[in-house]
């Protein structure tokens, strides 16, 4: 069995490789926490956790800037605004307005893109369904007949109820509760591939994640949370993550003041490899 992998946000060198990324007015770059084997898209390879079933990381766009046209992927693609605001634009000409903790889901081939809103830089989660290869998305500067017709949907967090079910969610030590955006859970999107959501733990308190058939991918979006697994105890920083492989358990707990969150992304059984 393989043991839980700590990535460290200060380990990933930022890649300014997409489309013009290093122009101004279209300023991004991009880290991976987890990405494919060699020939799929992963911008941190030896350090991200290699995975053969999605890719999760952050993109960072300074304000004033936006993506270059619209693009497409062959996989479905989840945006996580973790900081700043965003507008997402599409082949439908509505726009979609996002702020923190706000989910946009765009499915596989529809034409879309993102500028930031506002005086704050954008912090976002980027999430793909399924390994992409290398070079396969495209960018154009306009909608093509052809393309999917499918929206962007959009899930706020003001719009998710808590939900307390996690075993010992509602006693003290492990009291915690949790927000869904795609899965299958009330409100959530749905997706057979993978589960994201985040989890709030207040100040003292631990989530006992047990082992199980699927990996997952933890994130430390607030300031600091600490995680054991059989080998080590880490306390993790922001946006430190930490993949956990199937089989394996880990534990987190929020030793400061006020809530944790904690970013999870999970596999799900009929995921597909390359």
């Amino acid at each position: 069995m393989m043991s839980p992998k700590l990535i460290r946000f200060a380990d990933l060198e930022p890649s300014w490789a997409v489309k013009r990324a290093t122009e101004p007015g279209y300023l991004r770059w991009l880290v991976s926490w987890m990405g494919g084997p060699p020939g799929y898209i992963n911008f941190n390879p030896g350090i991200a956790a290699e995975c053969g079933w999605g890719a999760a990381g952050l993109m960072v766009m300074p304000q004033g800037n936006r993506q270059a046209g619209l693009h497409t992927h062959g996989v479905t693609e989840i945006y996580l605004i973790l900081k700043g605001e965003v507008e997402s634009f599409d082949h439908t000409g509505v726009p979609h307005r996002a702020g923190p903790m706000d989910c946009l889901y765009i499915p596989a081939g529809v034409p879309h893109g993102v500028r930031t809103v506002g005086t704050e830089d954008v912090h976002l989660a980027w999430v793909h369904d399924a390994p992409e290869r290398t070079g396969v998305s495209v960018y154009r500067d306009e909608a093509q007949p052809g393309d999917s017709d499918q929206p962007v949907q959009i899930v706020r967090l003001h719009d998710q109820a808590p939900q307390w079910t996690q075993p010992g969610a509602r006693q003290g030590g492990t009291m915690r509760w949790q927000i869904g955006y795609v899965g299958s859970g009330p409100g959530e999107i749905a997706n057979t591939r993978v589960r994201l959501g985040v989890t709030f733990i207040p100040s003292g308190n631990r989530d006992v994640v047990p082992a199980c058939d699927e990996d997952r991918l933890f994130v430390c979006v607030s300031d600091r949370i600490v995680a054991r697994c059989d080998l080590w105890t880490e306390a993790l920083s922001t946006l430190d993550a930490v993949h956990v492989p199937a089989g394996a358990p880990v534990t987190f707990w929020n030793p400061g003041d006020g809530v944790a969150t904690l970013l999870w992304l999970e596999q799900r059984g009929n995921a597909e490899r390359p």
